[in-house]
């Protein structure tokens, strides 16, 4: 008898101690875990263990770094609003952190991902712009200013793509005024892009069938002038030619000439948001101000053990 009380009393032992909670981690185990499964590309599983890793120890030195891979988690799994939302709560929580350039650029990217093509809405392209433009703005002497800068042409070529398609819309309608709008106002936000000589050309052409030579021939000439290695260059100076000789070709800039006088001269805003207001902790027109002066890690060196560049 006394035999199985004592085998019973062991059994009870047993299963308490395996129904006991477990010992918590360090912080250091926690995070060197949470780690390795981010390298495996096990991304809940990371998430989760730099979460446990927060709970347990939210006041660690790795609890920021901890933060920034929870996004970037997200952001690996293309889980773009929930990278959105962690990154714009590590911006919060971290105003003056050394990888707010890191942070910005990687929301620049979550944004370009969920970009539509030019026919449909361009939120996300505008969203992307604004945000390369914050970071440009903002941290010009950071590595990620440079990154930014290559990816913003891709937005801007989409948004100018948008208002060509718009433009056209407006002239197979035979809304001439609003079609010259857009094409006015797409030179003058992207005149950096293919699209802008096209929307010159465009302009020309719908100048002549309008009866206004001059116009038309400021046109081409800013087309040679912006964009002498246009696919429509060419085409663009024998029209030119036609219309005015060589001596009687503008002198400077005609785009400036002829957005005078279309009568387009007032000041544009870029976009829905101007992108000098978005600030680290918000969105587009959101509080900030420039955080510089500070040592930004740099594109696949951030200290952090994760690629930081690059389009994914």
């Amino acid at each position: 008898m006394h035999k199985f009380a004592a085998l019973a009393c062991l059994a009870a032992l047993a299963l308490a101690s395996a129904c006991s909670p477990k010992t918590p981690e360090s912080a250091e185990e926690s995070y060197r875990i949470a780690n390795h499964h981010l390298r495996e590309g096990a991304y809940p599983l990371a998430i989760e263990h730099y979460r446990d890793m927060l709970d347990q120890h939210p006041f660690s030195d790795l609890a920021e770094e901890a933060e920034l891979k929870i996004g970037y988690a997200h952001f690996q799994d293309h889980a773009c609003p929930e990278a959105i939302a962690a990154f714009t709560d590590f911006q919060r929580r971290h105003p003056t952190s050394p990888y707010l350039p890191l942070v910005g650029y990687l929301v620049g990217l979550c944004s370009e991902r969920e970009m539509k093509s030019p026919d449909r809405d361009q939120s996300a392209s505008q969203n992307a712009h604004a945000y390369y433009r914050a970071v440009i703005n903002q941290y010009p002497e950071s590595p990620y200013a440079d990154l930014a800068q290559e990816r913003l042409l891709h937005c801007r070529e989409s948004l100018a793509d948008h208002e060509l398609l718009v433009a056209n819309f407006y002239g197979s309608a035979g809304n001439q005024t609003a079609a010259e709008v857009r094409l006015i106002d797409l030179v003058r936000r992207y005149n950096d892009t293919d699209q802008a000589g096209d929307a010159l050309y465009e302009l020309a052409k719908l100048y002549e069938e309008h009866d206004a030579p001059d116009k038309a021939a400021l046109a081409y000439a800013a087309l040679l002038y912006h964009h002498p290695d246009h696919d429509l260059a060419k085409s663009a100076s024998a029209e030119l030619d036609a219309l005015i000789g060589d001596d009687d070709r503008p002198a400077g800039d005609p785009l400036a000439a002829l957005i005078a006088r279309s009568g387009r001269s007032r000041k544009l805003v870029q976009g829905p948001a101007d992108p000098a207001n978005l600030a680290p902790g918000g969105g587009p027109g959101g509080p900030g101000r420039p955080r510089l002066g500070f040592n930004q890690p740099a594109p696949g060196s951030s200290g952090l053990g994760m690629p930081s560049s690059g389009y994914h």
